[in-house]
C-alpha cells in the first residue's frame, strides 16, 4: 500500500547504475594484466570479476524496486475500475492540451498531455496503472491513492482530496477541428452586423469553426492543472469519476469554492482564461452572440433551434456572473 513508509521506500532507491560498471571495468583491466603472467590467472579474474559485478548490481536493481502489490475488496476493485475506465476514456480523445494561467496565445503551439498505462518507474505492482503526463510532473493512478512524481520525487494525493471540475469551453479557430470536438457552429473572423463576412475592409478573413472542447480544472493541496480535452463527454466522465467527494469542510469554505469554480467555468465558456480582461470578456461574449443569433437559426429544424436557444442562454449566463466581478 502506498504508506508513508512505502513513499520513504520508494524515495530513497538507489539511482543510477552505481559501482557495479567500474568494478567490471577493473576487472577487464586486470584480466589483461594477469595474462602477461598467465592466461589462467587471467580468466580466473575475468570470471571472478565478472560475477562480482553481476551480484552487485543484482542486489542494486532489487533495492530500485519497491514492490506495492493489492488484495483489492469488491467494492475497492470495483472503484478502481471505474478509475481506468475513466482514464482509459480520457486517453482516447484526440487532444489533450494543457492549459496555463496566463492569456493564451493562438499562434503559441499548444502542450499535449499524454495519458498511457505504465507503471511508476521504482515501483513493481500487481494491477495496471494509468499514467497522465504532464510534462514537469506525472500522475498515476493507484488503487489507493493518486501517485504525483516530481523529478526524482513522490507524493500521494488521497481520492477524497483530488478534485476534477468540468466545465465546456466554446473557442474560435482556423483549421480542421480534432475529429472528436464537437463543432456548434462557423463563422470568419470578421463580420458584418447582419452576420455575413466583411470581405470590403477585410482581404483576408479566414474562416472560423466554433469548437465546444471539455475543460477540467485538477486541483488537490499540493498540485493543480488545467486540461482542454476534445472529446467533451470523455472530459466530463472523467470529472464526474475522479471529483473529490465531500471531505467535511465547512459549509462557508464549500460555498466559496464552489463560486470560484462557477466562475472559472464561465471564463471557459466564453473561450477564455480565468482572470481574463473586462475587454476581452465583451469580445468574446459579442463574437458568439453574432454566432448563435437566433436571427441566423430561422431555417434551421426545431431540434438545431432549440440546441442553439439553449446555448445562447448559457452564454449569457456566463457573461451576467463575469460582468459583476470586480475589474
Amino acid at each position: 500500500m502506498l504508506n508513508k513508509k512505502t513513499l520513504n521506500e520508494i524515495g530513497s532507491r538507489p539511482q543510477g547504475p552505481g559501482p557495479a560498471p567500474l568494478l567490471a571495468a577493473a576487472t577487464v583491466l586486470a584480466s589483461l594484466g594477469a595474462f602477461m603472467f598467465s592466461s589462467i590467472a587471467a580468466l580466473a579474474v575475468l570470471v571472478v570479476g565478472a560475477a562480482l559485478s553481476m551480484l552487485i548490481y543484482m542486489k542494486r536493481l532489487k533495492r530500485r524496486t519497491v514492490p506495492v502489490n493489492y488484495d483489492l475488496e469488491e467494492e475497492d476493485a470495483a472503484r478502481f475500475a471505474e478509475v481506468r475506465y475513466a482514464c482509459e476514456a480520457l486517453a482516447a480523445s484526440e487532444k489533450i492540451c494543457l492549459v496555463g494561467d496566463g492569456l493564451e496565445n493562438p499562434r503559441d503551439q499548444a502542450r499535449l498531455a499524454e495519458m498511457e498505462i505504465q507503471t511508476p518507474p521504482g515501483v513493481s505492482t500487481n494491477v495496471e496503472v494509468w499514467r497522465m503526463d504532464l510534462g514537469d510532473s506525472k500522475l498515476f493512478f493507484m488503487p489507493d491513492s493518486i501517485l504525483l512524481q516530481d523529478g526524482e520525487l513522490y507524493r500521494a494525493i488521497s481520492y477524497a482530496s483530488f478534485n476534477v471540475a468540468f466545465a465546456p469551453e466554446h473557442r474560435l479557430g482556423e483549421g480542421e477541428a480534432p475529429s472528436d470536438a464537437e463543432v456548434t457552429g462557423q463563422t470568419w473572423q470578421h463580420v458584418r452586423k447582419d452576420g455575413s463576412p466583411d470581405r470590403r475592409r477585410f482581404a483576408r478573413n479566414p474562416r472560423l469553426t466554433e469548437i465546444t472542447y471539455g475543460r477540467l480544472k485538477i486541483s488537490s493541496p499540493i498540485f493543480e492543472t488545467r486540461l482542454r480535452v476534445s472529446n467533451r463527454n470523455a472530459a466530463m466522465h472523467f470529472a464526474r469519476t475522479l471529483g473529490a467527494e465531500d471531505n467535511g469542510s465547512s459549509v462557508n469554505g464549500r460555498a466559496e469554492k464552489g463560486e470560484e469554480i462557477r466562475i472559472e467555468m464561465a471564463y471557459g465558456i466564453l473561450g477564455l482564461q480565468a482572470g481574463s480582461p473586462k475587454a476581452q470578456v465583451t469580445k468574446a461574449y459579442r463574437k458568439l452572440t453574432k454566432l448563435h443569433h437566433l436571427d441566423r437559426m430561422q431555417d434551421l429544424e426545431p431540434e438545431a433551434r432549440q440546441l442553439a436557444e439553449d446555448r445562447m442562454r448559457t452564454i449569457n449566463d456566463a457573461y451576467s456572473d463575469l460582468k459583476r466581478q470586480p475589474s
